[in-house]
């Protein structure tokens, strides 16, 4: 009776043996996890990061498409602002007085995290937008903007809409030293130009502007 005690014992011990984890299990399955996160990571920012850039061209086209219903009522002329940079109260005001661009967020950049260039009522208010708009009168003088826009740019630039069909329009922001917003495109940068096309630039805007 006794010997069946202990066969049973011993078959329940090898019971609970059998439904649990040793450290050593738990150890490699931590580390495969870790393993999996540290790629999955990369991969899932990645597509966050395409679905933005995706939302930006979106919102430089339709702004675009204000532009040309503009041009259309006005003699082809786009709207014609002070400089290519913050504030853009006039290009605001132009494009929303007759319903053109009806959501304020076309004009901010969704990747876009800097306070000043993010939208919100208040940058809004004061004009300031995420994207740089190229009919304009004069260069800017912010010395954060690449020194090419500032000296090497013809201004006053007034676009026509029968001009270069490749000449740019407006395109997301971009200065000197800096990461563009999209982040895993350091020099990253949407823009569209007069036929309509929404473009990117992987390098350099300077040696594709027009």
């Amino acid at each position: 009776m006794i010997a069946r005690m202990s066969f049973i014992g011993a078959r329940r011990g090898k019971t609970r043996d059998r439904g649990g984890f040793t450290l050593i299990e738990l150890l490699v399955t931590m580390a495969v996890i870790s393993v999996l996160i540290s790629i999955l990571l990369p991969v899932i920012g990645r597509a966050r990061d395409q679905a933005k850039l995706a939302l930006c061209k979106g919102r430089l086209r339709n702004v675009f498409l204000g532009v040309l219903m503009y041009a259309n009522d006005n003699r082809s002329y786009p709207p014609f602002v002070e400089k290519l940079d913050n504030p853009h109260t006039r290009l605001i005001l132009a494009l929303g007085k007759r319903h053109y661009v009806d959501q304020p967020e076309t004009f901010y950049c969704p990747s876009d995290t800097r306070p000043d260039l993010c939208f919100s009522p208040e940058n809004l208010a004061a004009g300031n937008i995420s994207y740089f708009y190229y009919s304009c009168e004069k260069a800017t003088t912010n010395r954060c903007i690449s020194t090419f826009l500032r000296w090497e740019v013809k201004w006053p630039r007034r676009l026509q809409i029968d001009m270069d069909p490749q000449t740019w329009v407006i395109s997301d922001s971009w200065f000197s030293g800096e990461p563009t917003p999209h982040s895993f495109y350091k020099k990253g940068v949407n823009y569209v130009t007069l036929d309509g096309g929404v473009k990117m630039l992987y390098k350099s805007p300077r040696k594709q502007f027009r």
